[in-house]
């Protein structure tokens, strides 16, 4: 347990990190990219602060959950990967060599990796499940609002982390390019994250 929570610790996140508060059974379990940016703030502003559902031990508590389209949360996180860790690297240049090595691998941090890994331990029976898409920020709300929470859940504005920054937007751009025109490399995320699609289609996303 211990080294899987801390596989990425050096990326800067930690398997099990969520928020919650000592007077509400609710506890947001957020995954990068998934509207994470947008969520944080308005937690915070309840009241609700930082913790880890391993090391803490709160496995009874009800999950929130935002998920999100397996390859439309990749084309955002590898952009963010490279803008973070290569951020120099000249794609006009990229190989053939090259994107095999992308997709044979797909997951090179938090951000790329599966959704399931961070839910690991979870009873996924005593979860609600949002879907990060154009309604989630009103749904997000009107559920905080029928647990009792009175504020104004619009005060922050949509966090479009990769849109927004026109060098991720270009990386984004040009591996969902490559997706859309060649079905093998489509085919080896839709493979990769076969689990993330299960659990989405397995799961009662709130209305």
């Amino acid at each position: 347990m211990h080294d899987f929570i801390h596989y990425y610790k050096s990326k800067g996140h930690v398997f099990g990190e969520c928020m919650t508060s000592n007077n509400t059974n609710l506890m947001y379990v957020y995954i990068p990219k998934n509207a994470s940016s947008w969520t944080k703030p308005n937690l915070k502003d309840l009241g609700w602060e930082f913790y880890n559902y391993h090391l803490d031990n709160l496995y009874h508590k009800h999950s929130v959950i935002v998920l999100r389209d397996p390859i439309d949360r990749w084309l955002s996180g590898i952009a963010e990967y490279f803008c973070l860790y290569n951020s120099d690297f000249d794609f006009t240049r990229s190989s053939q060599d090259f994107l095999n090595l992308i997709f044979d691998r797909v997951a090179f941090d938090d951000h790329t990796d599966k959704q399931i890994l961070f839910l690991q331990n979870l009873n996924l029976d005593n979860a609600t499940f949002f879907m990060c898409d154009n309604n989630y920020k009103h749904k997000f709300s009107k559920f905080l609002v029928s647990k009792g929470y009175q504020n104004n859940y619009f005060k922050y504005k949509n966090q479009y982390v990769t849109a927004n920054d026109s060098k991720k937007n270009a990386i984004r751009n040009f591996f969902a390019e490559i997706v859309e025109q060649n079905l093998y490399y489509k085919n080896k995320l839709e493979e990769y994250f076969c689990e993330d699609y299960i659990l989405i289609n397995d799961s009662h996303l709130y209305e």
